[in-house]
């Protein structure tokens, strides 16, 4: 998870130059200050929106692959009664993942548009509220000016928040936890319908971190498979659907 909640980060920072981003709206909009310009802020949030979107693609398809192969297989080993077989896949191997993960992953990035798109929404909300802050204020200076006015707000310091908006390590690490749990599930409950395990059970890390809800989810026991509750839970949900196996005690 460490690898991918990096990867992420570095995506993200790497998607937008908030630099020129902050020159450039300091430098067209200086007159406007203390003025609201929706179509001007529109133009600059579709950009970012595209930029972060093809960032995260690149990431998450990767991320994606490699924890659909890791519940693909755990899955066939508990639904088979054998060992866990990895093949020639080894953490940090998105392209032998990718050889090995089967038909079941295409289905799952070929609806993952929503998924990113929920991603990228709330990073460019976050930058319109930056630059937001900055029309109703006479904060930003455009450089150069002929006689400007005492900022408050430098084009470095807009860099800056624009910047912090995007490179959050919790907001990484989040969205790696809560994907990879989210595909490794997914394949693991393509693997149990394919073998023909009809009801699972919800496992908790069984510790004093166990919230609640996976708490209550556990002393359900026995449910249909594909049924609620489903793992992940909740964000950073560490539960694991196990399947119910026939004759088992």
């Amino acid at each position: 998870m460490s690898h991918y909640t990096a990867e992420i980060r570095s995506a993200l920072t790497g998607a937008i130059d908030t630099t020129k981003l902050a020159e450039a709206w300091g430098a067209l909009y200086p007159g406007t200050l203390g003025k609201a310009v929706p179509p001007a802020l529109s133009a600059f949030l579709h950009r970012a929106s595209q930029a972060v979107t093809r960032a995260l693609t690149r990431v998450l398809t990767r991320l994606w692959t490699e924890a659909w192969v890791l519940g693909q297989r755990s899955a066939e080993a508990l639904s088979g009664g054998g060992t866990v077989e990895w093949g020639d896949w080894k953490p940090g191997d998105y392209r032998a993942a990718e050889v090995i993960a089967g038909p079941g992953l295409r289905q799952l990035l070929d609806a993952s548009g929503i998924r990113i798109k929920s991603i990228a929404d709330s990073r460019v909300e976050e930058l319109a509220d930056v630059l937001e802050r900055t029309l109703a204020s006479d904060e930003t200076k455009r450089q150069p000016l002929p006689a400007p006015l005492e900022p408050s707000l430098s084009v470095g310091d807009l860099a800056r928040q624009l910047r912090d908006v995007l490179d959050r390590p919790d907001r990484a690490e989040l969205v790696a936890h809560t994907e990879i749990a989210r595909a490794q599930s997914e394949a693991s409950r393509t693997v149990y319908a394919e073998t023909g395990v009809s009801e699972v059970e919800i496992s908790t890390a069984e510790d004093a971190k166990v919230c609640p809800v996976c708490e209550a989810a556990q002393e359900l026991g026995a449910h249909p498979l594909g049924a609620p509750p489903m793992v992940p839970l909740h964000p950073r949900c560490r539960c694991a659907e196990l399947p119910v196996l026939a004759g088992a005690p």
